[in-house]
């Protein structure tokens, strides 16, 4: 049987395709700019914890077959609370962004830096063992300590950001979460003992 289709309704048809071609892309980008953002940290722009806990498994396992080094840090902005009493919660965010910034700029070597929550930040440390990334923390640790915020209030530079550490090394037949409490027991110590450090010593 022949069917006829003049070319108006060969035009009416392929807008029609194109048509829902596009509604099809944005809704695609849509959905993938939602999981995103939900894995997202939109202060920083870090992955949030949403993410770096099945990332932080799943890089653990591939770490524990191959019989390769892995450690986790925690750290947490000292005193945090005063910045926010003394000079306001946009200060608390301009101080958090500083210092995401800082972290990002010297992560290298496939180390990663994350917003666990609040002030507290994580990065994973891959193929280095506790003593290489203790003095990785280190090094960062004197880098935020020469951190300085400006406040947009009295247009003042505020100085003194510190932050604690707690460094923990994947060990054989230990699970991902048990890393995370290590290094969050180390970091606990750390401000115990005064701040401004990172543990083990």
């Amino acid at each position: 049987i022949h069917v006829s289709v003049s070319s108006g309704e060969i035009g009416l048809r392929a807008k029609a395709l194109i048509h829902q071609k596009l509604l099809n892309d944005k809704l695609r980008d849509t959905v993938r700019d939602g999981l995103h953002a939900a894995v997202t940290d939109p202060l920083t722009g870090l992955f949030n914890r949403r993410y770096v806990e099945p990332h932080l498994a799943r890089i653990a396992t591939q770490a524990l077959a191959a019989q390769r080094e892995f450690a986790v840090m925690i750290l947490d902005i000292d005193h945090f609370k005063q910045f926010n009493d003394t000079y306001g919660h946009l200060f608390g965010d301009t101080v958090i962004k500083g210092l995401s910034k800082r972290l990002q700029s010297a992560c290298r070597d496939g180390i990663n830096a994350y917003r666990f929550g609040g002030e507290e930040f994580a990065l994973i440390v891959p193929n280095k063992s506790i003593r290489i990334a203790r003095q990785y923390a280190e090094t960062l640790r004197r880098a935020i300590e020469k951190l300085s915020i400006k406040d947009r209030r009295s247009g003042k530079q505020v100085g003194n950001i510190t932050a604690s550490f707690g460094v923990a090394e994947l060990e054989h037949g230990q699970s991902p979460e048990s890393i995370i409490e290590q290094a969050d027991k180390l970091l606990y110590e750390a401000k115990q003992l005064g701040r401004n450090r990172v543990m083990p010593l």
